[in-house]
């Protein structure tokens, strides 16, 4: 009786230290390394209990401001009517740039819902110029001006589709796919000045600066991500940003006038003449 007493207080003693050895709790995960010193880090997918911050950000222009030439708006009576300059660089007072797409890379979540995101065509113009959609979601493109326009968008020198939109016809509902490409190019076969820009990101955290050069993303979950911009005749850039609970991201990118954009848009040419915007 005495020997089975020992053995089973042996056996319970076994089965502790199994259970609380190390100090570790049954299913704890292993604590990741932390990337090497310049190593990009993807974005992860926290839990949904880790919470959100927000990032604010400003994009700066340090180089000199470029002369941007006077549209030839001639060949149709009603975009005659307002003369304009050219508009792929856009330099604020405050020398910061306007126009500029932000996204974050790797995410998920963040789909605008109902909110569809609308393209005019508006004075002979795209309005917005740019813009950052989600994949797949849908977009409308609608003609305010009382003339013909043609909505012919590229992914590189691919056409995406090729519609002409009437004055007062109804608006025309597309969708974009990263399949198709990342960056689509909106341009007119009527008027070849008015260019467009929408972006294709899978996830719902974006932004676009206006006349103050900032973009805001709010609610982005708790995590490190890749920042990427995109000005049209500059092209892209990358940063990396740690969003955390509760707290701002503060970030800036930087433009001196001396950046190529690495895309192939400027290969596209339709009806170019002096003064046409053609980037």
């Amino acid at each position: 009786m005495k020997n089975t007493f020992t053995l089973a207080l042996a056996l319970m003693a076994v089965t502790s230290f199994s259970v609380t050895g190390c100090g570790k709790k049954p299913g704890a995960q292993k604590e990741s390394a932390p990337a090497a010193h310049g190593e990009k880090t993807e974005a992860a997918a926290p839990a949904a209990s880790a919470g959100t911050g927000s990032i604010k950000g400003v994009v700066k222009f340090t180089g000199t401001p470029p002369t941007l030439p006077e549209l030839n708006r001639q060949s149709d009576p009603f975009c005659a009517e307002t003369k304009m300059k050219a508009q792929y660089v856009i330099v604020n007072e405050n020398q910061t740039i306007a126009n500029v797409g932000v996204r974050i890379i790797g995410a998920s979540g963040g789909v605008s819902g109902e909110n569809k995101l609308e393209v005019d065509q508006k004075n002979c113009m795209y309005d917005p110029r740019v813009q950052v959609t989600v994949d797949g979601e849908e977009i409308l493109i609608v003609n305010s001006d009382p003339t013909l326009h043609n909505v012919h968008t590229y992914s590189g020198t691919k056409t995406l589709f090729n519609q002409a939109q009437p004055k007062g016809s109804p608006a025309i509902k597309k969708t974009f796919k990263k399949d198709d490409g990342e960056i689509v190019k909106f341009k007119c076969d009527v008027h070849p000045w008015m260019t467009g820009w929408m972006l294709v990101n899978d996830n719902g955290f974006n932004g676009v600066t206006g006349t103050s050069g900032e973009f805001e993303i709010k609610d982005v979950p708790v995590g490190t991500y890749t920042l990427k911009s995109f000005q049209e005749h500059f092209g892209e850039k990358e940063i990396q940003v740690t969003v955390e609970k509760d707290k701002v991201a503060e970030v800036e990118f930087a433009y001196d006038g001396t950046e190529k954009a690495a895309f192939k848009y400027r290969e596209v040419h339709i009806g170019f003449h002096e003064g046409h915007e053609h980037h």
